[in-house]
């Protein structure tokens, strides 16, 4: 009976000490290793509605663009605010600023920025208000096409 004890806290030991290395490489951001051209669209719906969701947006587009994936940040509804240069670029709580400069690194990053026409439209937003970066979709079918092609799509 003794040596089944021991044996199992053998097994169990191993298995925390397993388990626990997987762990420690999926919160290590240098462990982060995205495949070379993976298609990305991240979907954001969202700015000045939910200022904490386009940072969380833009910072992981800019994240995966970094790492090698080539990703196109997809604006829609109250998301296409972003791409409004006439929008203020920072605030007392200073989360538009962030917002800005990883948006900017983005793009410098070759992310790519896509904005729904019909929700630019509805939001006074031509293309002459739109920020480095940032164009307009020529349609439905366009934006379409992009999530289509995607390999991954997260929505914010």
């Amino acid at each position: 009976m003794r040596h089944k004890n021991t044996v199992l806290v053998a097994v169990v030991a191993a298995s925390v000490a397993v388990i626990g290395m997987l762990g420690l490489s999926v919160f290590n951001p240098g462990s982060v290793q995205a495949r070379a051209n993976e298609k990305i669209v991240v979907h954001l719906s969202h700015y000045s509605d939910a200022p904490h969701s386009a940072l969380m947006a833009v910072h992981f587009a800019e994240y995966l663009q970094e790492h090698g994936s080539d990703v196109t940040l997809m604006l829609d509804v109250e998301g296409v605010k972003l791409a409004d240069q006439r929008q203020a670029q920072s605030s007392d709580s200073g989360m538009n600023a962030q917002i800005s400069e990883h948006y900017n690194a983005f793009v410098k990053a070759g992310g790519k920025v896509l904005v729904c026409p019909h929700c630019a439209q509805v939001a006074g937003l031509t293309a002459q208000n739109l920020r480095p970066g940032a164009h307009l979709a020529k349609d439905i079918g366009e934006l379409a096409n992009v999530v289509l092609a995607a390999d991954k799509t997260l929505d914010y």
